[in-house]
């Protein structure tokens, strides 16, 4: 089995978390994922099955006819009643959804939607990665390939393996605030505007840049504090887990792993997690690097005492 090009894997990598900055950027993003495949449509989705409803949240394709269509033929889609069971980190294609609904290629092919849509624009398999069930709605990647190449392989799913964990965090930050203004204006300007604690570093982990809200919860030492101006909590293991998250994004976004995503932060002498935090890299890109002030991660940090967030249908 070859192993994908590591610099083209590097290369996507960098697009999905520009992408997490400027969300005009994911089709740029979606596209070169697709090239590793082989794709010839790609799409971020959430998808309510109960409701039979999917909102595509950004797309890539060379062909907008095809999404049209695409869009239209979706509440015809056979496999419905299969997508709740997909759990996050979960990966799915052609031959692992025949074997949880028990169906045959050629029965699958028989359907509507592969009579009338998939197989007149060409689309043979899709490889799919869940980033998200929260009971209700699920959130996934889905490359669809042509009829042009062979059924998703363990190649390509190791693909999609190794780049679920950077997609999530992606579209975790991008979800968890208005990044829009962002790219507009720069990462230090629009800070402030955040309710949520953000917080910049560098290698070593030391503090280059905080908002107000992170200012405030340094302050009260309620989940966080600056020791020797170097973040540090209530326990040993989230404080080893942001250093670990933080080393890996200087060195090798690639290598970050699941590493620094939701890392629970306890308020002091409790067991509870009072907040949140995920760990974004900032070196590498083609526009991160000019928008934090020499910083290498970007620290989001939540309350969990805060409003809940928006549903992700809204």
């Amino acid at each position: 089995m070859n192993t994908p090009d590591p610099a083209a894997l590097s290369n996507v990598i960098g697009k999905i978390y520009d992408s997490a900055i400027d969300p005009a950027l994911w089709p740029s993003a979606l596209k070169s994922a697709s090239a590793l495949v082989d794709g010839v449509f790609s799409y971020i989705a959430l998808w309510n099955p109960p409701r039979r409803q999917i909102r595509i949240l950004a797309y890539w394709s060379e062909n907008e006819e095809l999404v049209r269509s695409y869009n239209a033929i979706m509440p015809k889609m056979p496999f419905w009643d299969i997508i709740s069971q997909y759990r996050m980190g979960d990966l799915g294609c052609n031959r692992e959804i025949w074997r949880r609904t028990g169906i045959t290629e050629s029965e699958m092919l028989s359907t509507e939607f592969f009579k009338t849509f998939a197989t007149p624009y060409g689309l043979r398999d899709v490889l799919v990665g869940t980033v998200i069930n929260d009971g209700s709605n699920v959130s996934s990647v889905c490359l669809h390939t042509p009829s042009t190449r062979d059924l998703i392989g363990p190649r390509d799913l190791m693909i999609m393996e190794l780049l679920l964990p950077h997609l999530r965090r992606a579209l975790t930050i991008g979800n968890l605030l208005d990044m829009k203004s962002i790219a507009a204006a720069g990462l230090a300007s629009t800070l402030d505007v955040l309710k949520f604690a953000v917080i910049l570093v560098d290698q070593n982990g030391q503090i280059l840049h905080k908002n107000q809200a992170a200012t405030q919860l340094l302050s009260d030492r309620s989940v966080i504090s600056a020791n020797d101006n170097m973040i540090a909590t209530h326990h040993a293991g989230a404080t080893n887990a942001l250093k670990a998250a933080i080393e890996r994004a200087s060195k090798n976004e690639g290598k970050l792993g699941y590493g620094g995503i939701g890392v629970p932060l306890h308020a002091r002498n409790s067991g509870t997690a009072a907040a949140i935090a995920h760990v974004l890299p900032l070196a590498a890109g083609s526009m991160r690097p000019a928008l934090s002030l020499g910083a290498v991660a970007a620290i989001f940090i939540s309350r969990t005492d805060e409003p809940p967030q928006p549903p992700l249908e809204t």
